[in-house]
């Protein structure tokens, strides 16, 4: 979620919150510390929405149903954090994060203090944004050491490896995201549709339109949904970035914001689209 299959939760074990022993269900893989599988069902849920689908509103949602059956879920509270647009909210649900944290340890604290620094660098942006790109740097910087160690040790959290690519094309560049993109997948994860869409859009900002049309238009037949904001978002960032056909871009953008306005990577892109239409029209 940063610029721009439903998998498992893995949990083992017991947990120690509030002085309470929490029980964790026994699976393989990362240990998250709920109890509730209605949390993790809804949890699981919202990734879904917003990384596959591209669907923001509903992913909040998703959220928040997690958080009803199991308040002390913190990387739940801290995605929601990240997620919604009313700052007084994100600055309470920081300040919850900021109190509560020393509860969670081991690989799922990793997550959380990156979860909770981004939550950190959104509120710096809208209350102080001449200081965000320095929090900016340091929270990619962290998120890169510590989801190396998750992405490495938990090759199927897919969601926690496509912020990871997205992490790497933030500090690295569009080449050396692309080649972690395809030296940490499997040829099955290489289809997950968000990581098939950010393969797309690489291939786009690199010069390479015709491959990142060919992964576009795979994603449409595995998605096979007209109403999902997803590939409308891909195939409007190809077209924008390949210049030749700045109206078909438009018109994808709009339909991507018409099926959830709150898509903030359609809003933004349909601004930028815009904006360059604009400049076309008054070149001309």
């Amino acid at each position: 979620m940063i610029n721009n299959n439903v998998l498992s939760l893995l949990l083992i074990g017991f947990f120690l919150f509030s002085c309470q022993q929490v029980e964790v269900l026994e699976e393989e893989g990362l240990r998250y510390s709920t109890s509730h599988d209605s949390t993790r069902y809804y949890y699981q849920k919202g990734w879904l929405q917003i990384m596959d689908q591209g669907f923001y509103g509903p992913a909040e949602v998703s959220y928040r149903k997690a958080l009803e059956f199991d308040p002390d879920f913190l990387v739940g509270k801290s995605v929601l954090a990240r997620l919604t647009t009313d700052l007084e909210e994100r600055l309470q649900l920081f300040e919850e994060l900021e109190a509560e944290k020393e509860r969670i340890t081991g690989d799922e604290r990793l997550i959380l203090d990156v979860y909770i620094a981004l939550t950190e660098f959104t509120n710096v942006r809208e209350q102080e944004p001449e200081k965000a790109p320095a929090y900016l740097e340091k929270t990619l910087e962290l998120a890169e050491k510590n989801f190396r160690q998750i992405v490495h040790k938990y090759p199927e959290e897919i969601y926690l490896k496509a912020e990871y690519i997205e992490i790497l094309h933030s500090l690295h560049g569009p080449e050396a995201s692309l080649d972690s993109l395809n030296a940490l997948t499997t040829d099955e994860q290489k289809d997950n549709p968000f990581l098939l869409g950010y393969a797309a859009g690489i291939q786009a900002e690199m010069g390479n339109y015709q491959m990142a049309l060919m992964q576009a238009n795979r994603l449409n037949y595995i998605l096979q949904d007209s109403l999902m904001p997803k590939p409308f978002v891909v195939h409007a960032d190809i077209h924008f970035k390949w210049g030749e056909n700045l109206e078909l871009a438009k018109k994808m953008a709009d339909r991507a914001v018409e099926l959830d306005p709150r898509n903030l990577d359609a809003s933004r892109l349909k601004k930028r689209i815009d904006e360059a239409l604009l400049e076309q029209d008054e070149e001309n």
